[in-house]
């Protein structure tokens, strides 16, 4: 649970209130919004220069560790030992144009495909940047729902090395089986299982850092599915807004991932 490195407690700002009829008959308030004025959180992992990290930063979470899991929008934190339960919802790969964090950052395209990269060079840290000199960053996001303990919309975004932990989660999503009506063994949706997300220390020629851990725990209930199921649905027809540059913000990238092209 958020905000315990012991138990899953329950948090109270997720207890339901009990109200009389007559203060719900006159609308929530929220009519006039649209999913564009919502931010769909992400979970990142910290690491040990990240600004919730940091006492004198304005970002700094009291409790955290390097190696958390961390809500960008509720500010909550979760054991990165223990994990969390995820429901992986759906997927997609964006090859997203930033201007370099050394010359001020920010989001210029969220929406290239791959073909960018024929356009592209590429440094010594194999970093894709365009002729003007921003930087490509693919980036593989998935839509799940963080069972906390009830489902919560969130993004996962794996760059650079954890690229290889998307591959091996799409390889174990893409080999997921279940048994329709008829008794027959068909490929599973993408929601029939719930994964632990927890995080481990892993290291190259140039450094350590806290990345993402993924494995099996076991079906998804039929009331979460179909809840997974319309998640999948809107994140499918755009519906669902993701905002890169809320993902750029405040990622990692000022730690040592940074100088060792691992990027949040």
């Amino acid at each position: 649970m958020a905000n315990s490195k012991t138990e899953l407690a329950e948090k109270k700002d997720s207890a339901v209130s009990t109200f009389d009829d007559t203060l719900l008959s006159g609308g929530t308030g929220l009519e006039e919004t649209t999913t564009e004025d919502f931010a769909i959180p992400f979970i990142r992992v910290l690491q040990p220069l990240s600004p919730q990290l940091q006492k004198q930063h304005g970002s700094f979470v009291e409790g955290a560790s390097a190696g958390d899991l961390y809500n960008t929008v509720t500010g909550s934190y979760y054991d990165g030992e223990k994990g969390i339960s995820i429901i992986p919802c759906a997927y997609n790969k964006k090859f997203i144009e930033w201007i370099p964090r050394e010359k001020g950052g920010g989001l210029v395209n969220p929406n290239h495909d791959m073909s960018i990269l024929s356009e592209c060079t590429r440094d010594e840290s194999r970093r894709y940047f365009t002729k003007s000199g921003n930087e490509i960053v693919e980036t593989a996001q998935y839509f799940v729902l963080v069972l906390d303990p009830e489902p919560q919309q969130a993004v996962l975004a794996f760059t650079s090395t954890q690229l290889g932990v998307s591959r091996k989660w799409l390889s174990m999503l893409r080999m997921a089986r279940v048994q329709n009506s008829k008794g027959e063994s068909v490929q599973a949706p993408m929601f029939a299982y719930t994964y632990r997300l927890s995080t481990t220390t892993q290291s190259n020629d140039k450094g350590s850092w806290n990345g993402y851990s993924i494995n099996q725990e076991g079906a998804t209930e039929m009331s979460i599915a179909l809840m997974a199921r319309d998640f999948m649905s809107a994140a499918r027809s755009g519906e669902v807004q993701v905002k890169e540059d809320q993902q750029r913000a405040d990622s990692q990238k000022d730690t040592v991932e940074d100088t060792n092209g691992i990027p949040f």
